[in-house]
C-alpha cells in the first residue's frame, strides 16, 4: 500500500505533466492545473490556477490536501526565457515558491522539476554536488527557485533533468513532434551542434519521478540524465536511423551562423547530467540513446512510427 495518497501536479496540462497524470491517476488520486487551456485527462480532477495568484494557491491546495506536490509549470525553452525573462521568473520562481510556502503549511512534499541550464555548461557531466553558475535567463530563474527552497524547506526534492524526448499531448508540439513532421513529410530539419545534452525518454523520466514520488524521499538534490551525450543533430540523426527515416533531412546548423543558447557567439557548451547517484542509491538505471530509443519505439508498441500516432491534431 502506497504512503502517498493525494498528488497534486502543478502544470498538469504541459508536456511533462501529462505524462504524470496518466502514469499516477491508477495508483493514487491525482489533481492537477491548468493555467489556460484545459486538458481532459480521465481519472484526474483539473483545476484552473495562474500560479502568481497566491490567494488561489493557497485555495487549491487546502482543498486538495496533497501528500506530494509535483511542480513541473513553465517551459524548458531557453530561447523563450531569453525572449521575456520576467514570465521566465514568474514561473520558474516566484510561483513555485508560492506553491512551496503553502505546501510547507501542510507538511506536503515537494518535487521540483529543474534542468542543467542551472551549470554554466563548461565542463558537463555534472554531480549533484557541483557549483552552479548559469549563463541563461531559465538557469538563473531555476536556480533562484532552488536556492529559495534548499534555504526554506525541508520538504523538498529538487529533480534536475536532462532533456525530455517524447510524445505530446496534442496541444502543443514537443521537440520530437516537430522532428517527425519534417521527417514524414521528407523535409529537411536544421539542428544544433554546439551544444552537448545527456537526452532521455519521458517514459523514463515519468518511471523515476514515480519512484520520487512514492519514495518518501526529502531535502535532496537529484540528477536524472542519459549515458550518451550528444548535440541535438546527433539526436536527429540518431532518431532517423533508428526508424527508418532517410537522415539527409537532417541537417547542421552550423558554428558560422549558429549562435549560443543564451544569445552570444557561438561556442561548444556540455550540460550533461551524471546520475551515478540515483544509479547507487535508488537503483535506477540509466539509458544509452539506442535504449531510450528502444523506449520510445515500446511506448509506441511499433517498430514504424507516423505523425498520427503522436499528434491528436484538432
Amino acid at each position: 500500500m502506497h504512503a502517498t495518497k493525494a498528488v497534486l501536479i502543478i502544470g498538469g496540462s504541459g508536456f511533462i505533466g501529462t505524462h504524470l497524470c496518466q502514469r499516477l491517476r491508477d495508483q493514487y488520486k491525482v489533481f492537477a492545473t491548468y493555467h489556460t487551456r484545459r486538458i481532459e485527462i480521465p481519472g484526474v480532477s483539473m483545476i484552473p490556477m495562474n500560479v502568481t495568484n497566491r490567494n488561489w494557491v493557497k485555495r487549491v491546495i487546502f482543498t486538495t490536501r496533497p501528500d506530494v506536490i509535483v511542480y513541473t509549470a513553465g517551459s524548458g525553452d531557453i530561447r523563450r526565457a531569453e525572449a521575456d525573462p520576467h514570465e521566465a521568473e514568474l514561473v520558474n520562481t516566484t510561483g513555485a515558491s508560492t506553491v512551496s510556502n503553502t505546501a510547507d503549511l501542510l507538511q506536503c512534499r515537494f518535487i521540483y522539476l529543474s534542468n542543467p541550464y542551472v551549470f554554466d555548461g563548461s565542463k558537463g557531466n555534472y554531480h549533484e554536488t557541483d557549483v552552479v553558475l548559469p549563463s541563461t535567463a531559465l538557469g538563473k530563474c531555476k536556480v533562484g527557485m532552488e536556492n529559495f527552497l534548499k534555504g526554506k524547506s525541508l520538504n523538498q526534492v529538487i529533480v534536475r533533468s536532462s532533456p525530455v524526448y517524447g510524445r505530446g499531448n496534442g496541444r502543443k508540439l514537443t521537440f520530437l513532434d516537430s522532428l517527425r513532421i519534417r521527417l514524414d513529410s521528407q523535409q529537411r530539419i536544421e539542428l544544433p551542434t554546439t551544444e552537448f545534452h545527456s537526452f532521455v525518454p519521458i517514459t523514463a523520466l515519468i518511471d523515476f519521478l514515480v519512484r520520487v514520488v512514492d519514495s518518501g524521499i526529502r531535502h535532496k538534490v537529484l540528477h536524472f540524465g542519459g549515458l550518451t551525450k550528444v548535440t541535438p543533430y546527433d539526436f536527429g540523426l540518431a532518431f532517423a536511423k533508428r526508424f527508418g527515416y532517410d537522415p539527409q533531412y537532417v541537417l547542421p546548423i552550423t558554428p558560422k551562423v549558429e549562435r549560443s543558447s543564451y544569445g552570444g557567439e557561438s561556442q561548444f557548451s556540455d550540460f550533461s547530467l551524471n546520475s551515478s547517484f540515483i544509479a547507487q542509491n535508488m537503483k535506477v538505471q540509466p539509458l544509452l540513446l539506442e535504449e531510450g530509443l528502444d523506449h520510445f519505439a515500446q511506448s509506441l508498441n511499433t517498430k514504424k512510427i507516423t505523425l498520427a500516432d503522436s499528434v491528436n491534431r484538432r
